[in-house]
């Protein structure tokens, strides 16, 4: 794989079936992901969600599992700080034919920019950066870079930046940088550049993105790209501790998500989902290698944009954590007022929506949030804010509606099939109160 390049971009192009509906006690504030249950409900309503019409999410995941073009999934909604639903289809494994848990482990891949982006609100919130600050004034590396100006010829043309990359543009995609995922010139600088190896660090990592051109003048077009990548760094270099290591001590610990991480141990490795692709036939294939590694060991660079695994369980605490306004179980992680600016629009009108194919959205801190549901062409709220990774996994909260919806697989690209959508829908139509 080249340098970042994820498979991410596919978010915003936007056998055996089995169901494990877990039911069980309340344990709507219990911080141990491995004991999380969806409330038990004997009633027609469950916190003003049919049960007979939320019993279509699982009909619409095996729609796809029963004909084996995804392997699986797991699906959780929550609603009033008490989870609905919780349920597993298909297999986590169709070679070794394991089938899937609600407790498997995913690459998360972009999922992961939220996360990142909490724990540098964390140091925002004690003062150590500014939203307006140039990055070059944390990331000395970043100075003086240089905006694609257009070809002479078989030539690029540069020109200097009308002003620095600030940090706000590397929350909202709006700093230049690309991912390489196009042929255009800026992107074949990306795709030409060579894979993150166990004998890189941050700072050779940054002398490399140094050397590359901006794709745009900094804060005047959206761009998807490395953004949350070097927001990572940022945290590194303030805090003074490798990434994934600070993530732990300031959210994953006190939160109790005990399966997050940028690597999976020994012990937990049988539970870590196979991922897929199409095959020449559309047929479901096995991808021997993953993007971005193997996640079986720390890698020299976490990767802030898409390096983490997780469960639905642990995700579920951490979006809780921000519906709750920054707080989980009594762990407190961020200020009510911060969360509420997380998860505001910061674009401008002219850059809504931020891409064709994101009918209402725009774009809050490292994540996406619809501004105007009636545009969006799917069911949902204006303010719901979430954001998806490379390999079908997806998440929106929902402040109005008081709710959360998580997806997980494991399929590349995350586009091909329209299974986010059908999720989403298949939630939303089952509120009736």
């Amino acid at each position: 794989m080249k340098l970042y390049t994820l498979l991410t971009c596919c978010i915003f192009l936007t056998a055996c079936a089995t169901t494990q509906q877990l039911q069980g006690e309340q344990q709507n504030t219990l911080g141990d992901a491995t004991t999380l249950r969806p409330v038990e409900s004997s009633g027609l309503v469950t916190q003003g969600l049919s049960q007979s019409r939320l019993a279509r999410v699982d009909t619409a995941m095996r729609k796809y599992t029963d004909t084996q073009k995804l392997a699986g999934t797991v699906t959780l909604v929550a609603r009033n700080q008490e989870i609905v639903h919780l349920s597993a289809n298909g297999m986590r494994n169709l070679e070794t034919n394991e089938e899937m848990t609600t407790d498997s482990i995913f690459r998360i891949y972009s999922m992961t920019k939220p996360i990142t982006a909490v724990a540098a609100l964390t140091l925002w919130e004690q003062g150590k950066f500014h939203m307006y600050d140039p990055i070059e004034k944390y990331l000395p590396e970043l100075a003086e870079l240089k905006v694609f100006a257009g070809m002479d010829g078989e030539n690029m043309r540069f020109e200097p930046s009308d002003q620095p990359v600030r940090i706000i543009d590397l929350f909202l995609h709006t700093a230049g940088f690309s991912y390489g995922f196009t042929n255009s010139e800026v992107d074949k600088l990306y795709q030409a550049l060579p894979p993150v190896s166990d004998n890189d660090s941050v700072e050779t990592v940054l002398q490399r993105i140094s050397a590359l051109p901006l794709n745009h003048q900094p804060g005047t077009q959206w761009h998807y790209g490395i953004n949350t990548d070097i927001i990572g760094f940022l945290v590194e270099r303030i805090s003074g501790m490798k990434l994934g290591d600070y993530m732990q001590q300031i959210i994953f610990d006190p939160l109790q998500m005990t399966d997050t991480a940028f690597y999976i141990p020994l012990e937990k490795r049988n539970r870590l989902v196979q991922i897929y692709g199409p095959g020449e036939n559309s047929e479901i294939v096995a991808l021997d290698e993953a993007p971005l590694g193997d996640f079986l060991s720390d890698p020299s660079v976490h990767n802030g944009g898409g390096g983490l695994v997780s469960t639905i369980s642990d995700y579920y605490i951490f979006a809780q954590m921000l519906l709750n306004g920054g707080e989980y179980n009594g762990q407190r992680i961020l200020g009510r007022k911060t969360v509420e600016y997380l998860r505001s629009n910061h674009l401008p009108a002219n850059l809504i929506p931020f891409s064709p194919t994101s009918h209402g959205e725009g774009h809050a801190l490292a994540m996406s949030v619809t501004v105007n549901s009636n545009d969006a062409l799917l069911m949902g709220s204006d303010g719901d804010y979430g954001w998806g990774g490379a390999a079908s996994t997806y998440f929106r909260i929902d402040p109005k509606e008081n709710m959360i919806i998580i997806m997980m697989s494991q399929f590349v690209p995350s586009a091909f099939y329209p299974v986010r959508h059908d999720f989403k829908n298949t939630v939303y139509q089952s509120l009736v109160d």
